[in-house]
């Protein structure tokens, strides 16, 4: 069993979808689907018994729109019957997780940090290209990263670089959480601050430096 998501960073209320590859020579008649809100499928892989030729072969799509911000786990149960003459059955889980981000104008107003505060992280989509961006810096070492809505990136390191200073009042993004408007998102990680633009091309910015992601 193999399973995906697409996308796997969405905002609350968009729609991701889980797609469950299960092969094999046969499977139960059991199949248990957890969005891993509450949320179930009612899905049912059908019945093949022992001894018959046709092969268990099948590619299930389900959709589903998380109401909350989180990281979710999806999980699918199939029992799945082998071979003859044996026929043993067993149960096979597969899973994929699934981020659930904060939409930046309702939560948290523009600029986060990191829950160190080492790392600070303004997202900008204002009415024209040059208010759409991103601004990422960290204190130690010095060092900063911009990226526009195409996911070009550019960097600077070094006491000249324009760090700014997000004060006290600019709220925590917990590990594991996201937070975006338009086509940006960022994810705080204990390894760094990920931002990203829609189709993936970003950077990530820590202590160690800044890599450059999707191409």
């Amino acid at each position: 069993m193999r399973v995906t998501v697409s996308p796997d960073h969405v905002f609350v209320g968009t729609a991701v979808t889980f797609t469950v590859e299960i092969r094999g020579p046969g499977t139960g008649d059991s199949e248990d689907v957890h969005f891993g809100d509450g949320g179930t499928s009612g899905a049912n892989a059908g019945m093949v018994k022992c001894g018959d030729t046709a092969r268990a072969d099948n590619d299930g799509h389900y959709e589903h729109a998380y109401t909350a911000p989180g990281t979710y786990q999806f999980t699918d149960e199939v029992s799945v019957i082998g071979p003859p003459p044996a026929c043993d059955r067993e149960d096979v889980t597969g899973t994929a997780t699934v981020l659930v981000a904060y939409p930046m104008q309702t939560a948290i107003g523009g600029v986060v940090q990191s829950p160190t505060g080492n790392i600070a992280c303004g997202i900008y989509y204002g009415s024209t290209p040059d208010d759409q961006k991103v601004h990422c810096a960290t204190l130690s070492p010095p060092q900063t990263a911009d990226m526009t809505v195409s996911g070009a990136v550019k960097s600077c390191s070094g006491s000249t670089c324009n760090l700014g200073n997000p004060g006290f009042e600019v709220p925590a993004l917990a590990y594991g959480s996201a937070t975006g408007v338009g086509p940006f998102l960022c994810v705080s990680a204990i390894t760094g601050m990920t931002c990203s633009v829609t189709g993936g091309r970003g950077f990530t910015i820590s202590r160690a430096g800044i890599e450059l992601i999707g191409g």
